[in-house]
């Protein structure tokens, strides 16, 4: 079973530690095991030469004289706590020893050859008492001849039962350690983990897997930064978009926002932090349609997140969408009125007058035709001239009169004007006029259009009888969502008009007529 987060945290700083402490204690121990075995080797030296220039003892030794030797020695031993004081004559025999049964016998253990030499050294042996560390040296007359031998020493078990207390108290601070360890991971553990949302590691991984995968495929571009100001995240559609170099891009990651982009001002929503929608701005040289939020985290900003695109694209996706919709209408239109010329001629036809439903069939598909024959010579873009012919209809369905001027001519269209950004213009123009000629109650008034391609521009005008426009209004109709129409939802065609001249660099006007209006568009051949 895999362990989660915390259970990760606990074994890894358990087993840390621990490796860590036992490392330590045995260094701990060696070092002090060491020590205590030369402080305990230096004792046994510094006792034996202390035995070696006792006068009792060299008298002793002299006369070969165990018994008050034996007494001497153990009262010395005793005072100094040695574990046993070993002396031998020149012959290395002993003379003094623990074991009554050891005496006269040789000393064992190591060589005593050097201490009969006349030199006091240490040395670690097992001798007959058991192991021990002894110092050993030579015993001189008063001429300085070597006429004995003595050998202090401690034994190990006894030296390592004094190093076991400071074992049992190394392993019980290491098991203290452990524990707090233990706890300080448990602690750790549900911190991080309330910092991470309660994910796993894993799910983490996953997590900024998806999210990677979902910044790259987005069309937006997005960007965001921390609290402090600094560039945190930048997807590759918004290098692309923002035309940057992608590594300068990449390497301004974690620095002010304001170094790579001087313009972007989402300092703004550090300072207020408020969402701001829809905001056209020109950043890096590309006008955009910018979002900003804040990133709020358990109540305290920790960021923002902003998300930009392109204003030409969503000036073109609203052209298609204005397209789209002018060919729905025209369909529709043309099949309503197609029904009700096929009922009228039906009617005709079961009334017996065929030579009346003969004579409405010719006229209604002269009317049609010459229209149509009429749009296609004058205008070199099929889109526009379909549009036309769907408002003339649609015109004739609502009660309207939609009146094309016969002197229109829209030929020389240079490349950079394409037909749906003339779609967008018109179509949201006509609809205007349609909707502010019903409202006006005035139906008899036709809504005229005129298109010419004379001169240097291309002029595209529309003309109704509905009153004219609302002073009130004039100086704000092309702002997002002014209209002049109570309910919701409108105030949008106009801009479109505004935002797609605006893209062919034209101008518009709107001149008062005796009727009503006219609004003409100037769109420049050459820029």
């Amino acid at each position: 079973m895999r362990l989660g987060l915390q259970g990760r945290f606990l074994l890894m700083l358990c087993l840390v530690s621990l490796l860590q402490l036992v490392l330590l204690s045995g260094a701990s121990y060696y070092y002090v095991s060491e020590q205590r075995y030369q402080e305990v080797g230096d004792q046994a030296l510094d006792v034996a030469r202390l035995v070696a220039r006792e006068p009792g003892v060299i008298a002793g030794v002299k006369r070969g004289d165990r018994a008050r030797l034996n007494v001497l020695v153990e009262r010395m031993r005793a005072e100094v706590g040695a574990s046993y004081i070993v002396i031998g004559d020149a012959q290395a025999r002993r003379l003094v020893h623990p074991n009554a049964d050891r005496l006269g016998k040789p000393m064992v253990g190591d060589d005593p050859q050097r201490a009969l030499q006349g030199e006091f050294y240490i040395s670690r042996a097992q001798g007959s008492i058991g192991g021990a560390l002894r110092g050993k040296g030579p015993i001189r007359d008063e001429m300085g001849k070597v006429i004995g031998v003595v050998s202090v020493g401690y034994l190990v078990r006894d030296i390592d039962a004094d190093l076991r207390g400071f074992l049992r108290f190394g392993l019980f601070c290491t098991l203290l350690i452990v524990l707090l360890n233990s706890a300080a991971a448990a602690w750790l553990a549900r911190r991080y983990k309330r910092a991470i949302l309660g994910f796993e590691p894993e799910q983490i991984g996953r997590l900024y897997a998806e999210l990677d995968c979902t910044l790259r495929t987005v069309r937006e571009g997005i960007l965001t930064i921390d609290e402090q100001g600094r560039l945190t995240s930048l997807n590759p559609n918004g290098i692309r978009l923002l035309r940057l170099d992608e590594q300068a891009a990449r390497a301004a990651i974690g620095q002010p926002i304001n170094q790579l982009l001087p313009g972007s001002r989402m300092l703004s929503l550090i300072q207020d932090p408020r969402p701001q929608y829809d905001e056209e701005i020109v950043l890096n040289g590309q006008p955009l349609i910018v979002n900003r939020l804040p990133l709020v985290q358990d109540g305290r900003l920790i960021g923002a997140v902003s998300s930009f695109r392109r204003k030409d694209e969503l000036a073109e996706l609203s052209a298609q969408l204005s397209q789209v919709q002018a060919y729905s209408d025209l369909l529709r239109v043309q099949t309503h009125e197609h029904n009700n010329q096929l009922g009228t001629i039906a009617g005709m036809i079961e009334l017996g007058a065929t030579q009346e439903a003969l004579a409405f069939i010719g006229r209604e598909a002269a009317t049609e035709q010459t229209l149509l024959s009429f749009l296609m010579g004058a205008i070199a873009k099929p889109k526009v001239a379909g549009l036309l012919l769907g408002k003339y209809h649609r015109a004739h369905e609502l009660g309207l009169v939609l009146i094309v001027d016969p002197d229109s001519c829209l030929l020389d269209i240079p490349a950079r004007v394409s037909g749906s950004q003339l779609v967008t213009l018109l179509g949201n123009l006509i609809d205007n006029a349609f909707e502010a000629t019903r409202r006006h109650g005035a139906p008899y008034q036709p809504i005229r259009v005129a298109l010419s391609d004379l001169g240097q521009d291309l002029i595209l005008e529309v003309e109704d009888g509905a009153g004219g426009v609302d002073p009130g209004l004039a100086g704000r109709l092309f702002e997002h969502g002014v209209s002049s129409k109570a309910e919701p939802g409108h105030g949008i065609g106009l801009t479109l008009v505004r935002k797609t001249l605006d893209a062919l660099q034209g101008t518009i006007t709107i001149e008062a007529t005796a009727q009503g209006s006219c609004v003409v568009c100037y769109i420049p051949k050459e820029v």
